[in-house]
């Protein structure tokens, strides 16, 4: 093995179950808006440019694509979801206002909803976006949007409704859920079309689990979850067979680990240790030879509220423990929150790249004086 592998290669090495030279980085869903702004001023004096390192610092890149369809009302998506802007003190964030299927309890009524096209985005954008991304730190693994269309059935009626109905009416459930598929079915085989296997990863996210346990039933998610969420990673293996399926879910999502699997996952996004049943150890141990494993850098302890030393210490256990023998991207299980020490930003990341790899990164970083 080269001393230094390229970035793709480290990621590829790792989610094949080979230990890379060492374990892969990635910002996942990066700080929030306000968190960001606040590592930019405070490196700044230092002579360092936060956008630049995080960019020098990242095995991975994730792209999206332009929309170019039909205009939408201001704050409201393709799927008739609207948002508006929500303050939390430190910060903002956008809350949904208005859930286009809320109360709807008939399936000829999800038909009838405007469903959107996977047409209204340019997909001939994309290889631009990775040739301009890549003309300074190059050869990062490619992760593509593979969908969520759970999430977005919650969004479009509303978290407890959608989880009532799971149970009372899931024949609308399921119609919904075909309706957002094949959306994101048509949305996958474009990107590949374009980008075909320079995709490393495709991105999948439901949320199944919350701080304690599952959202419902392994019986209830095998009966009308499951089918669609081996349609979509069979879908993308079929168009990239190289790439790896990578599911995002927040929570305590340890007892659904199998159907996963069974599905066809090959990593697990977020993993929230702070959750229960969600310990490195215990993770690693029962699903370590089938399932890799992305983010594990907690955002709701140990970054915001332990010391940098604490940090550090921690980061180096999570590598030790998620990446001996590969199958580990180290990465903040979440957004990083406001009011995160950046002292403990820059212990995660010398801890999981090392002082070399750092050093590389903060020098290319520098901000010309």
């Amino acid at each position: 093995m080269p001393a230094h592998l390229a970035r793709r290669e480290r990621v590829r090495m790792a989610l094949g179950h080979r230990q890379p030279d060492r374990v892969p980085f990635s910002w996942g869903f990066g700080p929030t808006r306000e968190m960001t702004q606040c590592l930019r001023d405070w490196l700044r004096p230092q002579g360092i440019d936060f956008d630049r390192l995080r960019a020098a610092t990242a095995d991975t890149l994730r792209v999206d694509f332009p929309y170019i369809g039909p205009p939408q009302e201001p704050w409201t998506d393709i799927w008739g979801i609207r948002r508006q802007r929500q303050s939390y003190g430190t910060g903002e964030y956008n809350e949904i206002a208005h859930h286009p299927l809320a109360g709807v309890s008939r399936v000829d009524e999800i038909d009838a909803h405007p469903w959107p096209s996977p047409d209204w985005f340019d997909y001939d954008a994309l290889s631009g976006m990775i040739q301009r991304a890549e003309a300074e730190f190059p050869g990062k693994a490619i992760v593509a949007g593979g969908g969520n269309p759970f999430e977005i059935y919650c969004w479009m009626t509303g978290l407890e409704e959608a989880l009532l109905n799971l149970i009372t009416q899931p024949e609308v459930v399921v119609r919904a859920l075909e309706r957002i598929t094949e959306f994101f079915l048509g949305r996958l085989e474009r990107t590949a079309r374009v980008l075909g296997d320079r995709v490393d990863l495709w991105f999948f996210a439901d949320d199944l689990g919350g701080q304690n346990g599952l959202l419902m039933s392994r019986e209830t998610y095998r009966d009308i979850l499951q089918p669609f969420h081996r349609r979509l990673y069979a879908a993308s293996k079929r168009v990239t067979p190289d790439s790896f399926a990578l599911h995002h879910s927040d929570g305590s999502v340890f007892d659904l680990l199998p159907d996963l699997i069974d599905a066809g996952l090959d990593a697990l996004e977020a993993v929230q240790t702070d959750c229960a049943k969600m310990s490195p150890e215990g993770l690693k141990a029962a699903y370590g030879d089938r399932l890799g494993f992305h983010g594990g850098i907690s955002v709701q302890q140990l970054l915001p509220r332990a010391d940098a030393a604490t940090v550090a210490r921690e980061c180096r256990r999570l590598v030790e423990v998620f990446g001996r023998g590969g199958g580990y991207i180290a990465a903040p299980s979440h957004a990083i929150q406001m009011g995160t020490p950046p002292e403990n930003v820059m212990a995660m990341l010398r801890a999981v790249l090392g002082d070399a790899d750092l050093s590389e990164a903060v020098s290319a970083a520098q901000t010309v004086a």
